[in-house]
């Protein structure tokens, strides 16, 4: 029973992350949700992997954590308050004071963005991503592969195109590099990917880079484009990975499963195979599909917002 209870806290971390109107407040939930993620990938305890993916997940979530509160703590340090209405008065306020403590607040902002890319597993912090969704019981991956993305995105929204609205400048650079790392390292890698889990979490990788793109259009269509892709990744993440949740409970192996596995699903079940098909050509982007939809708003707002560039790319 511990496991549900241990689902229902991480999503109580999770509701908490989104109304959270502090910076202190957002650190507890976030370190809230992913004590539970921690012990969800290890659920499974008869299995070394699984107990491998928790370990990793802890000990580099920990890294990332204290990155988190080192820069909270610089920029507590410098302006001398933690809330997000005192914060935005105040960058809003005096152009004199924000010069003068500009530098301070880009280090502390640094290493809050650095903790934020490694939660969404953005390249290049995304090295332990494959290894947890690899070695995490299947039921535990659909649970952090697709839920906490949409909260991240979210707090991170209000975070820095209200509060830290100022520093847009450092915020589009450091989107725009991270998602174009993201949507070409995640693409290339996961051709050579023959693990179902290990390929989905390379796929996870690249999504992440589009919906970077999209955070960096900085405007509200951006913002539109952004959660209408959120909400077609969640959709179509849990109907791949239910899927190979199904391939899991009819063949009843413990070993992990390769693309071989699934050649036979036309055959055994031609409705699964069929479902299965129209939600990796969705993720693909492949037209008519709503993945194409998501794609082409977020590549029309990119343009329009003269990131050319990062388009094409």
């Amino acid at each position: 029973f511990e496991y549900f209870i241990l689902l229902l806290c991480a999503v109580l971390g999770l509701l908490l992350l989104v109304s959270s109107f502090d910076l202190i407040s957002l650190y507890l939930a976030i370190e809230l949700q992913s004590l539970c993620l921690y012990v969800l990938a290890a659920a499974k305890k008869d299995s070394t992997f699984s107990t491998e993916a928790g370990l990793k997940y802890f000990i580099l979530g920990s890294f990332s954590s204290g990155l988190l509160l080192f820069g909270i703590s610089v920029i507590y340090g410098t302006v001398g308050t933690t809330n997000f209405e005192n914060l935005s008065l105040l960058f809003a306020g005096s152009n004199e004071i924000l010069s003068n403590l500009e530098s301070s607040i880009i280090i502390g902002l640094v290493f809050i963005s650095a903790a934020f890319f490694f939660k969404v597993a953005a390249a290049p912090l995304h090295m332990w991503s494959p290894d947890v969704y690899e070695g995490a019981p299947v039921s535990s991956t659909i649970f952090f592969a697709v839920i906490p993305k949409i909260a991240m995105f979210s707090v991170f929204l209000r975070l820095f195109q209200n509060v830290f609205s100022n520093f847009h400048d450092f915020f589009l650079l450091a989107t725009v590099l991270f998602a174009m790392f993201s949507v070409t390292i995640g693409s290339f890698v996961a051709l050579k990917q023959k693990k179902i889990k290990r390929l989905l979490a390379y796929s996870s990788i690249s999504h992440v880079g589009y919906m970077l793109l999209a955070f960096s259009a900085n405007s509200i269509e951006g913002t539109q484009a952004l959660f209408f892709y959120l909400i077609i990744y969640m959709v179509t993440s849990v109907v791949l990975w239910s899927l190979l949740l199904s391939v899991n409970t009819s063949t009843n192996t413990e070993r992990s499963k390769t693309l071989v596995d699934l050649s036979y699903l036309s055959t055994t079940n031609p409705l699964l195979a069929f479902t299965g098909l129209v939600a990796f050509f969705s993720l693909a982007g492949v037209p008519p599909l709503a993945g194409f939809y998501a794609k082409m708003t977020i590549f029309l707002t990119t343009i329009s917002s003269s990131l050319i560039f990062a388009s094409v790319f």
